[in-house]
């Protein structure tokens, strides 16, 4: 790892930097499949959180406080799900300019998702968004 500080003004959590993939196949996964896994993860730790406190009104202490850490615990992954730039740039790269037109085609939707949110967690966007839904979850208390 380069830089471990927290909350930097760019890519606020740090990346881990590693080969680039040289075909784009393998620059896709290593850019899509954690996003999507962490973006899964974190739906299905803020469901419930947002379906107790805004459908069925729970306000008992302890579901709040479990409530709470589950809805961190999928802040934190939300805001860690996209791949860095570099990684993002190696996908364009690799996809749209080495790849054929089948791989053009099928990994547009993944690459586009990836490619904006690169540039979206790098200016801290995707920290901000997290952070205003937390802090509407809590209001609701």
């Amino acid at each position: 790892m380069e830089d471990t500080r927290l909350l930097r003004r760019d890519e606020l959590c740090s990346h881990i930097e590693h080969e680039l993939f040289p075909k784009a196949g393998g620059a896709f996964a290593i850019g899509f499949v954690p996003a999507l896994f962490n973006a899964v993860l974190a739906l299905l730790l803020a469901i419930g959180p947002v379906l107790g406190t805004f459908v069925f009104h729970m306000s008992n202490p302890i579901v709040t406080a479990v409530n709470i850490v589950a809805y961190w615990f999928a802040f934190s992954l939300y805001v860690n799900s996209y791949p860095s730039i570099e990684d993002a740039l190696n996908m364009k790269e690799k996809i749209y300019r080495e790849g054929n037109l089948f791989q053009k085609i099928i990994f547009a939707p993944g690459f586009l998702g990836c490619y904006i949110g690169a540039y979206l967690e790098r200016w801290g966007i995707t920290f901000l968004c997290a952070l205003a839904g937390l802090l509407l979850f809590l209001i609701r208390f």
